[in-house]
């Protein structure tokens, strides 16, 4: 289960939340599910996702000495991608 889908069915303090499930590789099908949910008026309707093809493990904050806390080498860099620094 990497995606989920959460939004409340009933009126007020009789709230209750609901979900559904979806693999890792389910994206479209869960946005066209939230969005189906949407406009069949569910409140709170919100994805959250744990996907196995995320970056290194879950909770890395920092890269140190070119490296993830795994020891995977990281290389991405952001300078260079943006363009020429303006100066003025």
């Amino acid at each position: 289960m990497g995606i989920v889908v959460y939004w409340l069915e009933g009126e007020g303090d009789a709230a209750l939340p609901v979900c559904e499930f979806f693999g890792s590789g389910e994206l479209t099908r869960a946005l066209a599910w939230a969005e189906d949910r949407r406009r069949a008026g569910h409140r709170h309707v919100s994805i959250s996702t744990e996907l196995d093809e995320s970056v290194g493990r879950p909770g890395v904050s920092a890269v140190e000495g070119g490296r993830t806390p795994d020891g995977e080498v990281y290389e991405w860099s952001k300078a260079g991608r943006a363009g020429k620094v303006r100066r003025r």
